[in-house]
C-alpha cells in the first residue's frame, strides 16, 4: 500500500489538523506592518516540527529549510504584515479614529467588522460614517475620505472609551 502524507512517519504525521489550526491561528494573528514579531513566532514554532533548519535573515525573513541542499527546492513566500490601523483620536461620543498603517481604500471600509487590540484583549468594533440620510447631495456625490469614518466599538461616551482602548 502507497504511503500518503497522513500514515507516514514522522512530522507530516497527522498534519493536516494542525496545519488546520496553525493557518486559522496565523489569520487570527494581528500583524501590522511594524509589528510583525507575533506572526513571525506562530510560524517559527509551527514549521520547527517539519524543518530541519529555521532562521531568520538580516531583513526579517523567516527561513526554513529541510533535505539534502542538491535536489530541487520549494519556495513558499508571503508577507507576514498585513494593514491595520493606529487609533489617533477618541471624540466625546466615544467614537475612534485611526491613522492607516499600509495601503486603504477608504470606500471599502464602510460596515467593516473590525477588531480593536487593547492590552485587556480583542474589541470588537465596525467602521461607520454620517449615515446617507443626513449626508447632502454634495457630500453623497463625493468619495469618502479616511477622516469620514470612525471605528464604533459600542461605547456610550469617550469616557467609556477611553477605558477600553487607548490612543496609539
Amino acid at each position: 500500500m502507497a504511503e500518503t502524507p497522513s500514515q507516514g512517519s514522522g512530522p507530516q504525521q497527522n498534519s493536516t489538523p494542525d496545519a488546520l489550526r496553525f493557518f486559522r491561528t496565523a489569520i487570527e494573528t494581528p500583524s501590522p506592518s511594524g509589528y510583525e514579531e507575533s506572526i513571525q513566532d506562530l510560524t517559527r514554532n509551527y514549521i520547527s516540527s517539519h524543518a530541519e533548519q529555521v532562521r531568520t535573515d538580516i531583513h526579517g525573513n523567516l527561513i526554513a529549510s529541510a533535505g539534502n541542499q542538491t535536489g530541487p527546492r520549494l519556495m513558499y513566500a508571503g508577507h507576514s504584515d498585513q494593514i491595520g490601523m493606529l487609533i489617533s483620536y477618541i471624540d466625546d461620543k466615544g467614537f475612534l479614529y485611526a491613522q492607516t498603517i499600509g495601503g486603504w481604500d477608504p470606500q471599502q471600509l464602510i460596515g467593516q467588522a473590525m477588531t480593536v487590540w487593547t492590552d485587556s484583549g480583542p474589541l470588537p468594533a465596525v467602521i461607520s460614517r454620517k449615515p446617507i440620510h443626513l449626508l447632502s447631495s454634495k457630500e453623497r456625490a463625493k468619495v469618502v475620505d479616511l477622516e469620514e469614518l470612525w471605528l464604533d466599538i459600542g461605547a456610550k461616551d469617550k469616557t467609556e472609551a477611553e477605558s477600553k482602548v487607548r490612543i496609539g
